[in-house]
C-alpha cells in the first residue's frame, strides 16, 4: 500500500514539475518572440527613417514629368506650343487642354450652365443673392448657410476673398495702430498694443526638424486674374478671372516659390484649380491642402497666395505703393479666427503675420495695408504657420504684383531664419 501511495505521489509531482516546465518554456519563447519583434520592428523604422524620401521624390519627379505636375503643379508654361494655345483660346474661346471649352464653344446655353453665370440670372429674376462666406457649406436662396456640402449654391461671383477696400469697410471695424502696424480687426477678440507687442516678441512654434520642404504655396481662387498690362487701366470688359496661369495668382505663387527656394527654402507650389465651382472653393481648397500636408510632414507654412478686388460689379480695385521707383502692388495679410469655426491656434498665424508685417514696414514702408484679422477660418486651422496673403488686386497688373513678390520673399525669409 506504501509502495503503491509513494508511486502515486510520485507521478502528481512529476506532473506538476512537466507542467511548470511547459508553462515556464512557453513564457521564454513568448517573451523571446515579442523582444526580436520589437527588435526587428525597431530596425525596420530605423532603417526606414533612413532612407531619403525626398531624393525618391526628387528622382521619380525627374524621370516621370506627369509626376512632377502633380506633385509641383504651380509651373507656369511660357514655351510656343503655350502662347499657340494661348492664341487659338483667344480667337476661338477654345482651351486645347480642356475638352469641355470646345462643347461650350458650340452652346452659349451650355456655356453659361458650365460657368454658372445661369445662377446670378435667377438669382436676379428672384431679387436674392447669395451671401458669401468663404468656409465649408453651402448656401439656400436667401443666402443662408445651411453647414451642408454637396449641393450647387446660387451663385453671385465677387472679385476676391476679401470684398472691400479699407475706406469702404464698416466703420464699427476697430483700425489698432502699434508703431508703424495697423491691425483692421473684424472680430470681438481683443487686440490692442500690449497685444500685438507681446505676439511679435514670442518666438514661432515653427519646428522644421523633418527633411524635405518646409513651405507649401496654394491658390484656393486659383483663377483670379490681374491685368496684363497698364493699357488695360480703366478699360470695361477686363474679366476678373483667367485659366491662364501667365496672368492670374498662379503666376504670383511661382515666382515667390522660386525666390524662396533661391534663399534655401524648401517649396511646393500646388497650382490645382479649386474655384472652378467659387463658393465651393474653401472645401476644395481644404482637400487640396491636407492631401499634400499628408505627404509632406515636414511643411509647416502654408501660404494661399490670392489677390483682392470688390465686386464684380463694382469698378476695379488698385492698390499701389512705389518702392525703389517702381509701381509696387501692395500686400495684406488675412488672418483667420475661431468666430465662427473651430481654430483654437489661430493666434500663431497671427503672430507670423504681425512679425512679416513689421518686416516689411521697417525695410519697404508703404508696401503693405493694414492686416486683416478675420472672423473666418479660412482653412488656416491645417497648421500654426498659414496664411492668406493678398498680393495686389485686380486693379493691378502682372508686373505690379511680381515686384511685390521678391520683398515679400525676403520677408518670409529673414523671419523664419530669425525663428532657428
Amino acid at each position: 500500500m506504501g509502495k503503491i501511495y509513494g508511486k502515486y505521489r510520485r507521478n502528481i509531482l512529476y506532473k506538476t514539475l512537466k507542467t511548470a516546465l511547459f508553462i515556464g518554456m512557453s513564457f521564454l519563447i513568448m517573451a523571446g518572440g515579442m523582444f526580436g519583434g520589437r527588435l526587428l520592428s525597431d530596425t525596420h523604422i530605423s532603417i526606414i527613417n533612413r532612407i531619403d524620401v525626398e531624393s525618391f521624390k526628387s528622382t521619380l519627379n525627374k524621370s516621370l514629368p506627369i509626376i512632377d505636375t502633380i506633385y509641383n503643379s504651380g509651373n507656369v508654361d511660357f514655351s510656343f506650343a503655350n502662347e499657340l494655345k494661348g492664341a487659338i483660346k483667344a480667337v476661338f474661346t477654345v482651351d486645347l487642354g480642356n475638352p469641355l471649352t470646345i462643347i461650350n464653344a458650340q452652346s452659349p446655353f451650355i456655356a453659361s450652365y458650365y460657368n454658372n453665370e445661369y445662377r446670378a440670372l435667377l438669382n436676379r429674376k428672384e431679387g436674392k443673392t447669395a451671401n458669401r462666406v468663404p468656409e465649408h457649406g453651402i448656401y439656400d436662396n436667401a443666402g443662408h448657410n445651411e453647414g451642408k456640402e454637396g449641393v450647387n449654391p446660387p451663385f453671385k461671383e465677387d472679385a476676391s476673398s476679401i470684398v472691400y477696400e479699407d475706406e469702404r469697410r464698416s466703420p464699427d471695424l476697430q483700425t489698432i495702430y502699434t508703431g508703424k502696424i495697423a491691425v483692421q480687426n473684424e472680430t470681438k477678440f481683443k487686440v490692442d498694443d500690449a497685444v500685438i507687442d507681446k505676439l511679435i516678441q514670442e518666438p514661432l512654434k515653427l519646428n522644421f526638424d523633418k527633411k524635405g520642404p518646409q513651405v507649401l504655396i496654394y491658390h484656393t481662387h486659383t483663377s483670379e486674374a490681374y491685368l496684363r498690362n497698364e493699357k488695360e487701366l480703366g478699360k470695361s470688359g477686363i474679366p476678373n478671372r483667367s485659366s491662364d496661369n501667365r496672368y492670374n495668382v498662379v503666376r504670383i505663387g511661382e515666382e515667390l516659390a522660386k525666390a524662396l527656394d533661391k534663399k534655401g527654402l524648401g517649396v511646393v507650389h500646388n497650382g490645382t484649380v479649386n474655384d472652378y465651382d467659387y463658393n465651393s472653393s474653401y472645401t476644395t481648397g481644404y482637400r487640396t491642402v491636407t492631401s499634400i500636408l499628408k505627404g509632406n510632414p515636414s511643411i509647416k507654412v502654408v501660404l494661399d497666395i490670392h489677390r483682392d478686388g470688390l465686386s464684380s460689379d463694382q469698378p476695379k480695385l488698385r492698390v499701389v505703393s512705389q518702392i525703389n521707383n517702381k509701381n509696387t502692388s501692395k500686400i495684406m495679410f488675412v488672418v483667420g479666427t475661431s468666430s465662427r469655426l473651430k481654430h483654437p491656434n489661430w493666434r500663431e498665424n497671427f503672430k507670423l503675420a504681425l512679425k512679416l508685417q513689421k518686416k516689411l514696414d521697417s525695410k519697404y514702408p508703404g508696401l503693405t495695408r493694414p492686416l486683416n484679422l478675420s472672423m473666418n477660418r479660412y482653412n488656416q486651422h491645417v497648421t500654426d504657420g498659414a496664411l492668406i496673403i493678398e498680393v495686389g488686386a485686380d486693379g493691378n497688373t502682372v508686373e505690379e504684383s511680381l515686384e511685390s513678390v521678391k520683398y515679400l520673399a525676403e520677408a518670409i525669409d529673414e523671419v523664419l531664419k530669425e525663428n532657428k
